[in-house]
């Protein structure tokens, strides 16, 4: 009969081997999925949706028009930009000047650029995903209703590496396959990306043009915002509720550092004839404030966070330069001085403490030896 000490050291030792054996099969089942460039502070991985033609005083607070309760509530719960300006009206320059930090805020990008391709609208300047590809991250595009043409998306098909690419097309898929509608359609893709051990560290999500309240539309129809702007305003507050709260609730967002940034395009001005800032066609920040809805959402972001310094469309961009160390081709031709500004202030840095294990492996742990221990 083996004493005492003999089997309390032989039970640690099959303790051990069964914990090794349970974390190993995990480890196989579930490849543990890294960020491909060394952890930012700030983010690894981040969602950014860009939504249609409403200025911040028609989609938040009581001044709102329409619905924005869950506008409201998001930007109140976390963190919020008060002064954040598009950058011209039409919307090709905001698109452009949010994937590249250039001006293009001039002709024909501002006015003559409804159809990528046509009027010289095509450029070769750097844009955000040469440089995130640089860092050896990953990136890609979802698109709500996408008919597989490459060539047609806003706004990456106006980078003449995009548009002459077919490699990169690949990257730009449908949000919803097998499930195109007019409005609130559900981004199945992206959520399957962020559930998964493969999610791309940049994901863009372009809604359709209901959801992004550029249109009104019921499920049949769409009619011109110029004459019902609070229920388009009413739609993409719909909208964001439907989608938001899912990828809050994905895997990379509950377990990695994961970041969600909404915003507007431009405001307003050349739709809703009651409240118009910036209005006409051309330039607008920093000449004119363009004040639009800016939001960062997530675990790591400050809770309850308010800013009011002057920020853009450049500052997203600057943003994600501090966060991911890209190398930004700045191009601001034609543009007044400007201080451009980073949002970092936006993130809670200290929180990163909690992530400094491996969050997957922890939850493995908790959900599959735990469970397994409640069996018994």
């Amino acid at each position: 009969m083996l004493n005492r000490s003999v089997s309390w050291k032989l039970g640690i030792i099959i303790t051990l081997l069964i914990a090794t054996a349970v974390v190993g099969d995990r480890l196989l089942s579930h490849p543990v999925s890294k960020p491909n460039s060394s952890s930012s502070q700030y983010f690894d991985y981040l969602v950014v949706v860009v939504l249609e033609n409403m200025n911040l005083n028609e989609t938040y607070g009581s001044s709102c028009i329409g619905n924005c309760s869950y506008v409201t509530q998001l930007a109140d719960t976390y963190a919020m930009a008060g002064n954040y300006s598009g950058v011209a009206h039409r919307s090709v320059p905001n698109y452009l000047t949010l994937t590249s930090g250039g001006n293009y805020a001039y002709e024909p990008f501002a006015s003559s650029c409804v159809v990528i391709g046509a009027n010289g609208c095509i450029t070769s300047a750097r844009n955000v995903v040469d440089a995130i590809e640089e860092t050896g991250r990953t990136w890609k595009v979802y698109v709500e209703n996408y008919g597989g043409y490459c060539r047609g998306v806003l706004p990456f098909s106006y980078y003449a590496d995009f548009y002459y690419n077919p490699t990169r097309c690949l990257h730009i898929v449908d949000a919803n396959p097998g499930a195109h509608q007019l409005l609130y359609s559900v981004p199945s893709a992206l959520f399957s990306d962020l559930n998964s051990d493969s999610a791309p560290n940049f994901m863009w999500l372009n809604p359709d043009e209901c959801d992004q309240g550029y249109h009104a539309c019921n499920s049949t129809a769409t009619t011109t915002c110029t004459t019902m702007f609070a229920q388009c305003v009413s739609q993409a507050n719909e909208y964001l509720s439907l989608v938001v709260p899912r990828i809050l609730d994905s895997r990379i967002f509950q377990t990695r550092n994961a970041a969600l940034f909404i915003t507007w395009d431009e405001g307003g001005g050349r739709t809703a004839s009651t409240r118009q800032v910036c209005p006409g066609t051309g330039a607008t920040y920093p000449t004119c404030n363009d004040v639009i809805p800016a939001i960062f959402v997530g675990r790591n972001v400050r809770h309850g966070y308010r800013n009011d310094q002057s920020l853009s469309h450049y500052s997203f961009v600057k943003t994600l330069e501090a966060a991911w160390n890209l190398k930004i081709a700045w191009n601001l031709t034609s543009m007044p001085p400007i201080n451009i500004l980073a949002m970092t202030d936006f993130f809670n840095t200290s929180s990163l403490a909690s992530l400094s294990q491996d969050p997957l492996l922890s939850y493995w742990v908790l959900s599959d030896v735990v469970r397994g221990c409640d069996k018994h």
